[in-house]
């Protein structure tokens, strides 16, 4: 082994291989080339494999593929990384997303250069073909303590945007297993906690690709999992308590009015956690007892 090298790469990787070349090139068009790439394989079902030899044999760099035959989900393959990786800093980096040539050396500038513990970059969204449609959307920098109310009215940190120094991963803060979407929030939100310090581009290095049919696209789906984030930090002192509960109110009560006809035990759970937390919320109640007459239950 060299001398750890100042960034770490992580990349999960499930069914990866339509684009997993394309953000491997871009990790190597860095212009800061002190890097290793480290990808977890979350589920053994095309050709990553192949594709990361290939690209390994090309750089004298540390490529890892780290491997599991099942599909573990997210949360699971970047802690795997995150326990394998040696650089000084933590960089992000999704399958299907790619950098701009100078996304590591900004954010390394700018953390050598204040006294933050992470980097948020811009982000430039593109399609499937990788054309941009919208470019430079900047995060308005804010102080650490507004950063987790701020995630729960909108997400406007994405993964493959950050890097971070290793002490906090080092000391054990880790991706909840538990969160099938939204555990990127939580993990920000975690950085925080941690007492990180953040520093914000004024400048898109990081390149997004949309896809048609994402989890975020799914109407039924998305809140009724990125809830379960919600109902976590319910508690938490770091968040709006009061806006928290609202916004996971709005979301459970969609879940039921989306699936009470035609799937109601689905709008019945959703209810029934919303309950447990909001008891007060009238709304819910006709939604509730719709979908016990469509099941014909009695109590």
């Amino acid at each position: 082994m060299t001398a750890s090298p100042s960034v770490s790469v992580l990349i999960p990787a499930f069914r990866a291989a339509a684009y997993l070349d394309t953000a491997l090139a871009s990790v190597a068009a860095q212009t800061c080339t002190d890097w290793e790439i480290l990808i977890f394989e979350d589920g053994i079902c095309d050709d990553t494999s192949a594709i990361v030899r290939a690209f390994a044999a090309t750089t004298a760099n540390r490529v890892e593929l780290l491997r599991s035959a099942t599909n573990l989900g997210v949360s699971r393959a970047r802690n795997a990384l995150l326990d394998t990786a040696r650089g000084k800093y933590i960089a992000f980096l999704d399958a299907d997303d790619t950098w701009e040539p100078d996304h590591l050396a900004l954010a390394l500038e700018l953390l050598a250069t204040t006294p933050a513990d992470w980097f948020i970059g811009g982000t430039n969204t593109m399609d499937e073909q990788g054309r941009y449609l919208q470019r430079g959307i900047i995060p308005a920098p804010r102080p650490a303590s507004a950063i987790p109310t701020a995630l729960l009215r909108c997400n406007f940190v994405l993964t493959g945007a950050v890097v971070v120094r290793a002490e906090p991963f080092a000391r054990g803060l880790r991706f909840d297993p538990t969160l099938t979407i939204g555990e990127d929030l939580d993990i920000w939100i975690g950085l925080v906690a941690a007492g990180c310090r953040p520093v914000f581009a004024s400048r898109a290095t990081f390149n997004y690709r949309k896809h048609p049919a994402s989890t975020t696209a799914d109407p039924v789906r998305f809140p009724e999992a990125f809830s379960v984030l919600f109902e976590k930090h319910l508690g938490d002192p770091l968040v709006d308590r009061r806006l928290c509960h609202r916004l996971l109110a709005e979301m459970l009560l969609n879940v039921a009015r989306m699936t009470w006809r035609h799937e109601p035990a689905r709008a019945r759970a959703a209810l029934r956690r919303l309950f447990r937390c909001n008891c007060w919320a009238v709304r819910a109640w006709p939604y509730f007892l719709l979908a016990r007459l469509r099941t014909g239950s009695v109590a």
